[in-house]
């Protein structure tokens, strides 16, 4: 269930800078092999995510190293990208997080694709969820084998093995392994529109439950039936859409439930393009420590290249989340806004970057101590070869 399950649901508005600028990176590169590195400077308002303010200046260098590379019929992707989190008042969360995938894509003949891939995703919790340091780093080793190229009718049948793994041994009873085979039927366009109808069957299992918790507390056995569209309305605009239906089996997540997922992009014109979606899922008991039950997010995004070296863009993120599998008092719904007013990226084009970005944070919540406000302001300076 990854495409609806990721526990990262307060998104650290620095982790979306990193992952921006590493877009950005690689994006900007010609060529099969890249490689960059950079260090951002980065203030915070309010580092503890509460009432009080409590400021912080961190330090986060990076580096990146990718293969993209077409050899004949098959296609490797190898990538790379390290992050060092050094702060100035709180060292005890000083950290690393390493982020990478290696895939190998292929034809057999003119119909019958292949896809394996390894996929590494890791990042710091947010201080919202639990204050105290806590990386997290999940694997997803994926097998595919499908009938369709390009267009028309396609088949697919593949399987996915994942684990989560904490740091911090204080949730450790958060690791989990899980399993799960699928398989799609679908139709392709000559305009790549598609849709795929797609049932998946897995099992999640809590590899490090206390001993004083009922064992295969958090275990679930699932099925997932979804339909998914993509539909490219013009040159420059696309919408993509997921709607599912999933039952849980076990002994805590027991119940059925719905996800979706709505986005478009429009290249308005030619130099600024707009981006917006939506998405609506219903977590798992234990996949965070505080278990919201519902998520909806919405987001709009606008970029401008204002000249071949400058591009500007801003982003507005709302979400609202659900708790009603609490203990009785914590019972409520909360509100999280991101505001990134401003982007400023200059290209050199001469392999220097720099990147200026600024943000707002806002929870609103029932419980007074989860009520906050904070502003981030980031500086960074990438060298991309």
């Amino acid at each position: 269930m990854r495409n609806f399950s990721k526990n990262n649901s307060y998104v650290l508005l620095l982790g979306a800078i990193v992952a921006q600028q590493a877009a950005a990176d690689e994006s900007s590169q010609a060529g099969p092999f890249q490689a960059s590195a950079g260090v951002h400077r980065v203030w915070d308002s309010n580092f503890s995510r509460s009432p009080a303010n409590d400021e912080e200046e961190t330090t986060v260098s990076s580096a990146a190293l990718g293969i993209d590379e077409t050899i004949g019929r098959q296609h490797l992707i190898a990538k790379w990208r390290g992050n060092h989190y050094q702060y100035d008042n709180h060292p005890d969360f000083d950290g690393t997080t390493n982020n990478a995938e290696l895939s190998w894509k292929g034809l057999i003949g003119s119909e019958i694709n292949t896809d394996v891939e390894w996929l590494r995703d890791s990042y710091l919790v947010d201080r919202l969820e639990f204050f105290g340091k806590d990386i997290v780093n999940r694997d997803d080793f994926l097998a595919r084998i499908g009938y369709g190229n390009d267009s028309r009718l396609a088949f697919h049948i593949g399987g996915r093995k994942s684990s989560q793994v904490h740091s911090n041994e204080g949730r450790k009873a958060l690791d989990y392994d899980e399993d799960e085979v699928y398989a799609d039927a679908g139709y392709q366009t000559d305009s790549k529109s598609s849709v795929f109808l797609r049932y998946r069957s897995g099992s999640r299992t809590y590899t490090d439950q206390p001993i004083d918790v009922i064992p295969e507390t958090f275990d679930f056995d699932y099925h997932q039936i979804e339909l998914e569209g993509t539909w490219a309305l013009s040159p420059k605009t696309n919408i993509s859409a997921v709607v599912a239906s999933f039952k849980r089996d076990g002994l805590v997540n027991n119940a059925s439930g719905s996800v979706a997922t709505i986005s478009m992009d429009w290249q308005a014109t030619e130099k600024l393009k707009l981006d917006a979606g939506y998405i609506f899922k219903q977590p798992a008991i234990g996949e965070t420590s505080d278990s919201p039950s519902q998520i909806q997010n919405t987001y709009i995004a606008a970029t401008w290249q204002f000249s071949p070296k400058i591009s500007l863009a801003s982003v507005l993120r709302y979400s609202w989340l659900k708790y009603d599998k609490v203990s009785p008092e914590l019972i409520r719904d909360e509100r999280l806004y991101n505001f990134s007013p401003l982007t400023v990226s200059y290209d050199s084009g001469r392999h220097w970057l720099i990147r200026l970005d600024s943000g707002w944070r806002k929870n609103e919540s029932p419980l007074a101590y989860r009520n906050y406000i904070s502003r981030q302001i980031n500086v960074g300076l990438v060298f991309n070869y």
